[in-house]
């Protein structure tokens, strides 16, 4: 299997033979969200007082890593399943609504570091009734 040529329906489809043969086809929506944020925690823990770039040069870290990954994907694919969740769909819908959240003009990558979180915070503050790295002040 590879990124390649592995499709979401594969992936849910081998989840759910794995499932039926244990009998694990009963879980609730909300266990399997929780199972979903456990395993994303086990996920940072990799990365947990480790620099990005010592994670990239360890293969044995990254390894771990591609494990808690796939322990992701399975709770989500999994909850995805359960709840009749088309996941292609959903991220196609989410990536639109992203791009006019966060717009290109805003985001352009010949801003400075400093722009671009000015601009994300002032988002966050107006989606959220507020942030504390943006006051409007800021903008003056």
């Amino acid at each position: 299997m590879t990124d390649q040529t592995t499709t979401i329906a594969q992936i849910k489809e081998l989840i759910e033979k794995f499932r039926k043969k244990r009998g694990w086809t009963k879980e609730d929506p909300k266990d399997l969200a929780l199972s979903l944020v456990l395993e994303s925690a086990e996920l940072l823990e990799h990365f947990q007082w480790l620099k990005g770039e010592d994670v990239e040069k360890n293969q044995r870290i990254k390894e771990a890593i591609g494990e808690e990954m796939s322990d992701v994907l399975w709770w989500l694919a999994n909850l995805g399943q359960k709840l009749g969740i088309d996941m292609a769909e959903a991220f196609e819908h989410k990536m639109a609504k992203n791009a006019i959240k966060y717009p290109e003009e805003i985001f352009h990558p010949n801003l400075t570091k400093e722009e671009k979180d000015r601009a994300y915070y002032k988002i966050k503050a107006a989606t959220r009734g507020g942030h504390p790295l943006y006051t409007p002040e800021e903008e003056k």
